[in-house]
């Protein structure tokens, strides 16, 4: 057979997704240019110097329930740097208190007898969730909302006291507005084969055969994995560009004509869309079949705010891993004051130096960071520039303290960083990929196609060359 043609390819996005999608196409000889819209490459894995230590501000963890994001660390030669959390405890902030995190997935219980179930429902709405879980399955709609799925298997108590708290602090989102199969992939398959919704959560969460958290991390943070592949990208001859935005594509004959913000004229042979979903439509939108199904995926913001605090009081991991809250719980009574507490803002909380020993020993004893996040259901309600004293006041409010002394604070706001996959969201992704299979020439990859998690970015990262061909 001859020998393949060696092809010029631009891939459009520095992030995850265009990273690993470079690193494909520099491995089988391509000659690849990567062009980078802002100053750093990893997208929404990104770091930030805190007191003089690099922190993740971004993605600071990967799922270990699907191989993509390990097999990729192993690949690069990073399988050392792998670490398990220091704690993984972490707590549903409810209006009636702090309870410990059930095994779930996703919220949904594996176990609705646990101990950690009935401290949170009581006794009988758990008895209640048991009972209608054991029912026999009718069909399922397959656009069912994550949160009509669990209600109909568990009871609405399961959905408002663990599954919404969960899902509205990971995704910023609430279950009701979610296709379950969407956010879950194979829940509801696996849901029918087991014949109980636990049964499936708990056959999808030991997938990984990993006992414990759902979770690793990297020594030195995720942003190890972005050196990594930038490294082996050049290694591999990969042109890489920052501050390098990119206005407009247009396939010209067989080849594409990419009009950069600085007015010059880029051509290849190959385009890689490695952008969120409405850039991408932006990029595209003289090829209406693939930019419309784009533009209707619902993306939406969140805010990150990192605090490094002097406080001794957080030595003792007083609040496990950190805490998924409750999206508009009540005012709380503060201790045995009787004295009401301001409403905790903050969507989730972090306690990243109880999570991670290389966090916690960079730092030494009393110095913490603590990560909040902010945003629900694609807004962000609160002020940016306020965010600082809102995120200490939370903290605060969690720890039951006046005050928290602040070292330094850093917000990120991350814009359109999260996918939305509500009802009808696997069918908009079938429609962008069909259509962008029609186009000669064309790869698209991340956009929230493989979901908001890394396993699915780099595995819609690692399909570029299938669509390609």
């Amino acid at each position: 057979m001859p020998p393949r043609p060696i092809r010029s390819v631009a891939v459009v996005g520095g992030g995850i997704a265009g990273l690993v999608a470079a690193l494909e196409l520099a491995g089988r000889g391509d000659q690849v240019v990567v062009l980078e819209a802002s100053d750093q490459f990893g997208g929404a894995v990104r770091s930030a110097s805190m007191a003089g230590i690099l922190i993740d501000v971004g993605a600071e963890s990967f799922g270990v329930a699907r191989p993509d994001t390990s097999a990729l660390i192993t690949e690069l030669g990073l399988a050392d740097s792998v670490i398990a959390p220091r704690r993984s405890d972490a707590r549903i902030s409810l209006a009636q208190g702090l309870f410990a995190m059930p095994h779930a997935m996703l919220g949904i219980p594996t176990d609705l007898r646990s101990d950690a179930v009935v401290a949170i429902l009581g006794e009988a709405a758990a008895a209640h969730a048991r009972e209608l879980d054991a029912r026999p399955l009718s069909a399922i709609d397959s656009s069912v909302t994550l949160g009509d799925l669990v209600r109909s298997r568990m009871g609405d108590d399961v959905v408002s006291q663990i599954v919404l708290p969960v899902v509205a602090g990971v995704h910023a989102i609430d279950p009701d507005l979610v296709e379950a199969d969407a956010v879950i992939p194979g829940i509801l398959r696996a849901t029918q084969e087991e014949g109980s919704l636990a049964g499936a959560a708990a056959r999808l969460r030991s997938a990984s055969g990993i006992p414990g958290a759902a979770v690793a991390g990297l020594v030195g943070g995720m942003t190890v994995l972005i050196d990594a592949l930038v490294e082996e990208n050049r290694a591999l001859g990969t042109e890489l560009f920052l501050n390098t935005p990119v206005v407009s594509a247009l396939l010209i004959g067989s080849r594409w004509s990419l009009t950069l913000a600085s007015g010059e004229i880029r051509e290849c042979d190959d385009l890689v869309v490695a952008i969120d979903a409405p850039a991408a439509a932006a990029l595209l939108h003289d090829l209406p079949a693939v930019a419309d199904p784009l533009a209707a995926i619902p993306v939406g913001d969140v805010a990150v705010v990192a605090l490094v605090v002097d406080e001794p009081a957080l030595d003792s991991d007083p609040i496990g891993s950190g805490l998924l809250h409750a999206p508009n719980a009540p005012e709380s009574s503060n201790g045995e004051s009787g004295e009401s507490t301001p409403r905790i803002r903050a969507k989730a909380m972090t306690h990243t130096s109880a999570k991670w020993e290389w966090v916690r020993s960079a730092y030494g004893p009393g110095r913490h960071v603590v990560r909040l996040s902010y945003g629900r259901n694609g807004k962000i309600e609160e002020d940016l520039d306020e965010l600082p004293e809102i995120a200490a006041r939370d903290l605060a409010t969690i720890l039951g303290l006046a005050n928290v002394k602040v070292v330094e604070a850093k917000v990120v706001r991350w814009s359109t960083s999260l996918v939305q996959p509500r009802p009808g969201h696997r069918a908009r992704v079938v429609a962008v990929r069909s259509a962008a299979d029609a186009v000669p020439n064309l790869a698209v990859v991340g956009a929230g196609l493989g979901g908001n998690g890394l396993a699915g970015t780099i595995a819609s990262a690692r399909s570029v060359t299938a669509q390609l061909a």
